[in-house]
């Protein structure tokens, strides 16, 4: 079976839609890839920005069958990112609320996920999980996106949240 999935996103509380595709490896292993892309700005007159392209390459483990019940899946992210004048909930990334930083990070990221069958092609899929990461930026002014401050680099934690809906094609 050839899953296609709508995976849902909610990476810190923001939800993307993003599309992916999942190959089955073998009789519990599954392989997939993950392209992300959003070009346009939250709000254009506050000047608020969450600009991204995110590429993310995963490994995942089934505990009984594929698609079927709980799975451990590895991650390694990369993203380009442009990102201000925007506050996060929780006071994560506090940074990105007064500045402009835009930049690259990469991550590796470990998940434990649950897939519930809903029908013979629909399954229903639930994981959370931490990657940790490492960013390097240019950090601007956000009231006008103009005055530069300087090059950053950080290493960071990453709460990693998704809901997937899954579309099995025979």
């Amino acid at each position: 079976m050839r899953p296609v999935k709508l995976f849902v996103v909610i990476v810190l509380l923001l939800g993307l839609l993003l599309p992916q595709r999942a190959m089955a490896q073998q009789d519990k292993s599954q392989s997939q890839l993950l392209a992300g892309f959003n070009a346009w700005d939250i709000d254009k007159e506050k000047n608020k920005k969450w600009r991204h392209m995110l590429f993310s390459l995963r490994a995942r483990r089934y505990n009984d069958s594929i698609f079927h019940k709980g799975y451990f899946e590895g991650d390694l992210i990369y993203s380009h990112f442009n990102v201000g004048n925007t506050k996060i909930p929780f006071g994560l990334y506090s940074a990105v609320k007064d500045r402009r930083l835009q930049g690259d990070l990469v991550a590796l990221g470990a998940k434990y996920g649950y897939s519930w069958i809903l029908s013979r092609t629909w399954r229903l899929e639930a994981e959370a999980g931490v990657a940790v990461g490492y960013a390097w930026f240019k950090e601007y002014d956000c009231a006008v996106c103009g005055t530069y401050y300087g090059k950053d680099d950080r290493i960071f934690l990453l709460p990693l949240l998704g809901i997937n809906v899954v579309y099995l094609i025979n």
